[in-house]
Parts: C-alpha cells; structure tokens; sequence
C-alpha cells in the first residue's frame, strides 16, 4: 500500500461540507480525493527516493559579486554605570520633563489608561490632570479613583522592594 502527500492545502465540498487538505497531510492511495485532485499529491516512497534539490540561497547584495557597507550599530551606554546624572532623570527627558511626558490628548482612552496602570501616583496625576484640563473623556473621568489607587499601590511596592 502506498502513501500518498499532499503537495499544498486546498479545500474541497463534499455532501455540502467543507473537507480540507492540509499541506504535508498523507492519504492512502486508494483514497478518492486522489482521482480527482491526483495533481496536488506525490507518493511519499517516490520523494525519499530522489536526492533533495538544493534551494538557491537569497543574494545579500543588490547584484552579485557587489560589496554591501555595513553601517555598525551606535554604541550603547551601560545601564550598570550612570556617568553625569541620575538614570532615573534621563530616561525621563533629562533636564526638560515636558519634552517626553505622555500627553494623554494625543492617545485614544484605551491607551492612556493602559499608561496609567504601569505610572505611580505623580505621573498619574499629573496625566489626570492634564486629561481633565484637556479632553476630559468619561471613560478616563469614571476611573480617576481606581487608577490612583493601584498607582499608589505600586508607589507602596516599589518602596518595600528597595528597602
């Protein structure tokens, strides 16, 4: 008995129902599907036999024989050593907090909410406030409290870890 596999999926309607063969999926051979769709399927003892093809490999330059430049990578500073300044500040925006500070007018609520639930309790309220200042959106509005909460729960966490 020979087997037989299929060379790439494709569905089929049978009795009004979808039957579908997967690419790699192995038939008998005297199943039906092969009198009709033969083309799509190899025998599986016929494929082991012949010596696999060698698949060209992808050029790296634009024409052969061409020399690519590379461009090496920016050197990235240690996060072990903080050479003039406070890590904490410069991840921050350094010296001007308003150059980088999350602006919630410019994300939509779902985003300014999933910012919230990774902030403490200043840049929370520093972006309610701004939120209330700003669009003053109900779905941010309704969960002032909550957010604050969990803020300074994780403000309460951040300390009992450190100490």
């Amino acid at each position: 008995m020979s087997v037989q596999r299929c060379r790439e999926a494709f569905t089929i309607w049978r009795g009004g129902a979808p039957i579908t063969y997967t690419a790699g999926q192995l038939v008998p051979d005297k199943d039906p599907i092969l009198g009709t769709h033969g083309h799509l399927f190899q025998d599986v003892a016929e494929a082991a036999r012949r010596p696999a093809q060698a698949v060209p490999a992808e050029a790296a330059t634009n024409e052969p024989g061409e020399r690519r430049s590379l461009t090496p990578p920016a050197s990235v500073p240690d996060p072990d050593q903080d050479p003039g300044g406070d890590a904490d500040t410069e991840a921050a925006g350094g010296d001007d907090p308003e150059q980088t500070a999350f602006d919630p007018t410019s994300s939509v609520t779902r985003e300014v909410l999933a910012y919230l639930d990774t902030v403490g309790e200043a840049e929370a309220l520093r972006v309610l406030d701004a939120e209330a200042a700003g669009e003053d959106r109900a779905g941010i509005r309704k969960m002032r409290e909550q957010v604050l909460e969990a803020a300074r729960g994780r403000d309460q966490l951040a300390t009992d870890t450190t100490e």
